[in-house]
């Protein structure tokens, strides 16, 4: 791990990085290091690859990069398990390595937490780019905490990349599950049944790269069956009739080719 983060710092952004572009992990940290709110830590949780993040660390020299290399793949709940462990500060913002913060994004959520300390957990809008960094479309999210937990009753409406959460809530549910392959909302829907409460901003903080070809379509019916266990583990008794209609829907969605769900997908998730 190199050393040299600022230990006042009061807000941890971690990143979880496997086989990222050099270009698109280059923006993601600029993104970061550029943020308007400056006590910020930046870790980074590196699983290995040919893609090494160190040859795009070692160009910033800038001592709030905190960069660990596993010795062997552990997935991204594994990583962020250890992200979180590390953190130096109270509060902690999650990016990808191929997404871009918007210059406010850190001091608005910041802001929002001390001023709303009865919320663990706040997102924001997203905009959409492709691989050549053109905006596709826009996801703009429910905000209050009633709206956010009667959608993930549906689906997941807190965007991993724009979170900022407080760590030690976090932390007294257990942290993300390193078993999980849906990391974010098995912890979100698993925070909401213990009581913890959420926002999301309707500013579009984060810039989401989506690109469809890096799904991989061999587990889409596996990620569909992972998401309906997770609704049924935490909110089995409290389903509406629209949301029993949702997951007949995704039951549904289990006979259909994998390539068809996820073109499917792509055309639902973002507007325009």
């Amino acid at each position: 791990m190199t050393a040299g983060a600022e230990s006042d710092c009061d807000v941890s952004v971690v990143m979880g990085v496997w086989r990222t572009p050099a270009r698109y992990l280059r923006a993601a940290i600029q993104s970061v290091l550029d943020q308007s709110h400056r006590s910020l830590e930046l870790i980074i949780i590196e699983d290995p690859s040919e893609e090494r993040a160190a040859d795009v660390i070692g160009k910033f020299n800038d001592p709030r990069i905190r960069h660990r290399l596993r010795e062997a793949r552990g997935g991204l709940a594994s990583a962020l398990r250890e992200g979180v462990s590390l953190a130096r500060a109270p509060l902690i913002a999650r990016l990808d390595g191929d997404d871009i913060c918007e210059p406010d994004r850190l001091a608005e959520q910041r802001k929002f937490l001390y001023e709303n300390p009865g919320i663990s957990v706040v997102g924001s809008g997203l905009s959409i780019l492709d691989e050549e960094d053109r905006l596709i479309g826009r996801r703009i999210y429910p905000q209050t905490h009633d709206d956010i937990a009667a959608t993930m009753r549906r689906y997941n409406c807190i965007a991993h990349p724009s979170v900022m959460f407080r760590k030690a809530d976090v932390e007294v549910v257990g942290g993300y599950d390193a078993s999980q392959h849906l990391e974010d909302y098995e912890l979100w829907c698993r925070m909401i049944a213990g009581g913890y409460r959420f926002a999301n901003l309707p500013a579009e903080l984060v810039r989401y790269r989506f690109h469809l070809e890096s799904l991989r379509s061999t587990k889409v019916h596996s990620v569909i069956r992972d998401t309906i266990a997770v609704k049924e583990r935490y909110f089995r008794g409290k389903f509406t009739w629209g949301d029993r209609l949702r997951l007949l829907l995704e039951r549904a969605l289990l006979v259909l080719p994998p390539a068809l769900v996820l073109w499917l997908f792509s055309k639902w998730q973002y507007r325009r």
